[in-house]
């Protein structure tokens, strides 16, 4: 911050561009030394120098110049996962006319976008923006439990100057309840063919019935039973997560893992698995509680498994989808996500992620309000 409470990002973004004082001050009009004022906080650029720099540099003017931050934003809070408290750090995103706040998990290793200065009464926060708004005013908030939607937010991150995706992991319920409160811009939803509940439009209607809804493909992939390498207890269906002393993982409720092994337990004769197996997260949770003994069995998808160097017993095919209110696509940044999925670059990727199948990837299905 400078000396005249104003903050800016010259010196780091004069770096991406690969021009040295030197260069941007010849390009600009101006001497190295007003060029070095500048960075060092000393000085505060007219705005016909400020205009000038943010062209030559490629980027808004708000990217490099602001004004230090005062008492930061409101924000609505997103109520964490069972389970998760999460600390002061946070994800942030601008959803329709409001800012979004997600609780980042207390140990995350990645970035934050602001910190949660003080919480007034319900769901309301302020946060001191790590950034400027007009770059957290380009972070796409997608909820899902797909881990490819971690290489899809890195592609859209290389792609895209105006735009980046910040992915929370989330099940099938907590993804569509986050969508429907409209904390997230995108929700994620995994359904089998032989669901008797219905694809995944079926599904995104009964949970956004007053919406009119895209339902773009991401992948298919197979989910089943993972377990030990050579499966020793030689397991095969779901009559054996009843079977005694047989440990399994499991999911939180709403999970796409924790509805299909109540159909695979209905399917078997009904009762319920041992409950006293250990909580996964998410699908690389239960690959690795089961590669490190902690549990026999668990439900996740076929690259999980692959992961861990475990084997895979399929039970069901499976598309995962990304749900989203059509009218997002008009606002920016979100087509930039829905753009990625025909990516050429991100489709060789996934043609070689062991586990998924990318062939109808990007195919865009509209859902009509009920």
């Amino acid at each position: 911050m400078s000396e005249h409470g104003f903050e800016n990002q010259l010196k780091n973004r004069r770096k991406e561009a690969r021009l040295s004082q030197t260069a941007l001050a010849e390009q600009v009009g101006v001497s190295r030394q007003a060029i070095l004022a500048i960075e060092a906080g000393r000085n505060v650029p007219s705005t016909r120098l400020a205009l000038r720099i943010a062209y030559s540099l490629g980027c808004g003017i708000e990217e490099i110049f602001r004004l230090a931050a005062d008492g930061g934003i409101g924000a609505r809070l997103a109520p964490s996962a069972e389970g998760d408290a999460g600390g002061s750090r946070v994800a942030l995103g601008r959803v329709g006319d409001r800012w979004v706040a997600h609780r980042l998990p207390a140990h995350a290793s990645s970035a934050a976008d602001g910190i949660i200065t003080s919480e007034g009464s319900g769901a309301d926060v302020t946060v001191r923006p790590l950034g400027t708004t007009t770059q957290l005013r380009q972070n796409v908030l997608v909820a899902g439990c797909a881990p490819l939607l971690g290489a899809l937010a890195d592609r859209v991150d290389r792609r895209f100057r105006d735009a980046r995706v910040t992915w929370l992991s989330a099940g099938n319920r907590r993804a569509m309840e986050l969508l429907g409160a409209g904390l997230v811009h995108v929700a994620g939803l995994h359904r089998s063919s032989d669901d008797p509940d219905g694809d995944t439009a079926a599904a995104a209607r009964r949970a956004l019935p007053d919406q009119r809804l895209l339902v773009a493909n991401l992948t298919r992939w197979r989910q089943g039973l993972v377990v030990r390498a050579g499966n020793p207890l030689g397991i095969t269906g779901g009559a054996d997560l009843l079977r005694e002393g047989v440990r399994v993982v499991r999911r939180e409720a709403g999970s796409g893992a924790h509805d299909l092994a109540a159909r695979l337990v209905a399917e078997a004769g009904g009762g319920a698995p041992d409950d006293s197996g250990p909580l996964a997260a998410n699908h690389r949770d239960v690959a690795r509680l089961v590669h490190w003994g902690a549990a026999d069995v668990g439900i996740a998808i076929e690259s999980a498994a692959l992961a861990e160097g475990l084997d895979f017993v399929p039970i069901t095919e499976e598309r995962f989808d990304l749900v989203l209110p059509a009218d997002h696509t008009s606002k920016s940044p979100v087509p930039r996500l829905i753009e990625t999925l025909d990516d050429p670059d991100f489709r060789a990727e996934m043609a070689h992620v062991p586990g998924y199948d990318g062939s109808l990837s990007g195919q865009v299905t509209t859902v009509d309000a009920a």
